[in-house]
């Protein structure tokens, strides 16, 4: 293999290895267009959906088929709902709970997708900017509705200041406007680190594998073993940066369901 390896130039190794992927990408294609606005099938669609089969499976179906004598599946969609339950909900209050079960799903979720991401062939769809930006905008809109609904207009935006602020005609207008600031600061990082994290894992472990071509088979030596030291790493990653992104989304709810208590 090595010998072979050698007659290879490194440069027909990267124009196979690209013409390799290209093809890959197509194959996965399927193209629709509506009113020439292009909604074509690609690869992280496809990924998208079998991860929310996933999930669907676990959740969904998983907690509609409990037996007296459970199995290894029905055990861990127990350990799962158990790991909400405890970790997830009622962050600031038992009224916050009734939100975990959507924290839950968001959590299972962005671990199946962080998951099927570290499978070789598969696409990470959260190293999508748009995917993540687009979960974050969904809890923000969320945390508005909550923070509404419960409080009143009124009484919701004017919690965004303390009322007892030193110097309350300059300050207050000011800090209201800071938390203003902080309400959209939220969603964008919730998004950009989910995003900055899965992408820069892929990207630490493709840099590793390159040298290969680059640099020649000899580096292999060095290259693929930190390629794997980086790739456990990175599904460690994978579970963390679930967890962060949807506790923080539980904990961004109940701030707004609790506004007024929490100043």
């Amino acid at each position: 293999m090595l010998a072979l390896l050698q007659q290879i130039t490194q440069e027909e190794l990267r124009h196979e290895i690209l013409h390799t992927w290209e093809t890959a990408k197509t194959k996965w294609v399927i193209p629709i267009e509506v009113f020439g606005v292009d909604l074509s099938i690609n690869k992280i669609v496809w990924f998208l959906f079998i991860g929310a089969a996933v999930t669907f499976l676990l959740l969904f179906i998983g907690s509609r088929i409990l037996k007296d004598r459970p199995g290894a599946y029905q055990v861990i969609v127990e350990e799962i709902y158990g790991f909400g339950r405890n970790h997830l909900g009622g962050q600031m209050g038992e009224e916050g709970k009734k939100w975990f079960p959507y924290t839950l799903t968001l959590f299972v979720f962005i671990l199946v997708l962080n998951l099927m991401g570290l499978i070789p062939g598969s696409y990470p769809v959260t190293s999508n900017i748009t995917f993540t930006i687009t979960l974050a905008l969904i809890t923000f809109l969320i945390v508005q509705q909550q923070g509404i609904a419960r409080n009143g207009v009124v009484k919701y935006f004017k919690s965004w200041a303390p009322t007892d602020v030193p110097a309350r005609p300059v300050l207050y207008p000011f800090m209201w406007i800071v938390h203003l600031i902080g309400e959209f600061a939220k969603p964008l990082t919730l998004g950009v680190r989910l995003y900055a994290n899965m992408l820069a894992g892929s990207l630490v472990i493709y840099v590793f594998l390159s040298l290969i071509l680059y640099f020649g088979v000899f580096t292999a030596f060095i290259s693929v073993p930190a390629a794997i030291i980086f790739y456990a790493f990175k599904l460690f990653i994978a579970v963390l940066q679930a967890y962060i992104f949807a506790i923080l989304t539980q904990v961004y709810i109940e701030l707004a369901m609790f506004a007024d208590e929490s100043h």
